[in-house]
């Protein structure tokens, strides 16, 4: 009777070891998972702290300086502009065609490549949206 219920004990036991162990793989699979996922961008005045390794490919965010944004004469989809983080400043050169919300005086994050010149050639562009959107039926109204 005794052998019997420090079984029955020693079964509950080792099924609440087993099931904390299983919880906590099942919580570190996704804290990998989100790891993978999360997009983290260096600002203008990060990068040049030299804090950061940015020999390899990285993400810049800030917001596109007014009056930066320029095209390059007989390149159609070249253009530079510069991101800020009103500290610091770094130009970016991009071939490619712009997002729809792209524009001056609104976030941007860059994925790319710091060049030898301190300039920042980006192979990605992802605009940044406000985040009070209206839509354009509403926006007419007001």
């Amino acid at each position: 009777m005794r052998n019997m219920i420090r079984r029955n004990r020693a079964n509950k036991i080792y099924l609440i070891l087993l099931s904390l162990a299983s919880v906590a793989l099942i919580v570190f699979f996704i804290i990998k998972a989100l790891e993978k996922n999360i997009d983290l961008y260096l600002t203008p005045t990060q990068i040049f702290s030299g804090e950061y390794n940015t020999v390899q490919k990285f993400k810049l965010g800030g917001m596109v300086e007014k009056g930066s944004l320029q095209r390059v004469e007989g390149e159609d989809l070249v253009v530079t502009f510069t991101v800020t983080d009103f500290q610091n400043s770094i130009d970016v050169v991009y071939v490619g065609v712009l997002p729809n919300l792209f524009k001056e005086n609104s976030g941007v994050v860059a994925s790319g490549y710091l060049t030898e010149g301190n300039a920042f050639w980006a192979v990605e562009i992802l605009a940044k949206h406000d985040e009070n959107y209206m839509p354009v039926k509403l926006e007419s109204n007001d």
